[in-house]
């Protein structure tokens, strides 16, 4: 990851680090892994940001096209919530979960 997109992310608000995530995602630069648990989890923390509506569309269909790369088809939140325990924010705590 660019030291710059780094950085931006530890200074950006939940949507802007959400949507890098996205970004990184499309790109192929990362790739969540399946969760191995439900959620929400108790020691999740729940953040509500609004994302660009065309961006969320843009990984529901990516994560369609690429499911045999992938290995499993990830929804928009799932891709959020490991991207944010991928890199968790400061103020993230253990785990965050998007709506």
């Amino acid at each position: 990851m660019p030291h710059s997109l780094y950085n931006r992310i530890q200074g950006s608000t939940w949507q802007e680090r959400i949507e890098d995530g996205y970004l990184c995602f499309l790109t192929g630069d990362f790739r969540p892994c399946k969760p191995k648990h439900q959620f929400p989890r108790k020691d999740m923390i729940i953040v509500a940001a609004r994302v660009n509506p065309q961006l969320w569309a843009a990984v529901e269909d990516y994560a369609l096209e690429h499911a045999g790369d992938l290995g499993w088809v990830p929804t928009p939140k799932q891709v959020a919530v490991a991207w944010l325990m991928h890199m968790p924010p400061p103020s993230a705590g253990k785990l965050a979960m998007v709506h």
